[in-house]
């Protein structure tokens, strides 16, 4: 086996150890000494790899994002993009274990001000950056930002519900079907009666 596979695997291992763990003891409860044990390997090994916990987790929610499918935007219409992305966004976001983490991160964030940081500075620009840079063109200027935050509010909308222990997530049809309700009113409003 070549060395660059053998960090490879023992990198996988340290991190499926560190999310057993994480989602089983807490952040706070995790620790390094725990993760090595848990993984097989030595703690020094565990901080050659990841040289604190904070790492260690950012890795943990990066490693996330490596295990599923790359999204870029493409030529087709603005609508047929946007739906496109939120199928995509929303897929990932409604996976029982994406939803069992940032669980983890709402809950414990209040005592880890790291587990919020990591939250802003790595789970969300990710997505965010793709959605901003593809509505600069279509948008007036200086609206792409809020109007991303939006977009993803209104994908993002059932999560709290799922959160708070109303479900593991959502099947592809209902991911379908919120997609286009999202969609729909992201391009042109609520239609009320005035």
């Amino acid at each position: 086996m070549k060395a660059a596979e053998k960090y490879r695997l023992k990198k996988t291992t340290i991190l499926e150890a560190a999310e057993q763990l994480f989602l089983g003891l807490g952040y706070m409860g995790t620790t390094m000494d725990a993760v090595a044990d848990e993984a097989g390997v030595t703690k020094q090994t565990v901080y050659r790899y990841f040289p604190s916990k904070v790492a260690l987790f950012s890795a943990l929610i990066g490693h996330f994002d490596e295990d599923e499918m790359e999204f870029f935007f493409g030529e087709a219409a603005a609508a047929e993009e946007l739906h496109r992305y939120g199928l995509a966004f929303l897929t990932r976001h409604m996976q029982p274990r994406n939803l069992a983490l940032f669980r983890l991160m709402i809950a414990e964030s209040h005592d880890s001000s790291e587990l919020g940081d990591i939250f802003r500075t790595q789970a969300q620009p990710h997505w965010s950056g793709r959605l901003i840079a593809y509505l600069r063109p279509h948008v007036p200027k200086g609206r792409a930002e809020g109007l991303a935050q939006f977009y993803n509010a209104l994908l993002l909308s059932k999560r709290t519900f799922l959160l708070m222990g109303g479900g593991e997530g959502m099947s592809p049809a209902e991911i379908r079907l919120h997609v286009d309700q999202a969609l729909d009113l992201f391009l042109n409003g609520a239609p009320l009666n005035r």
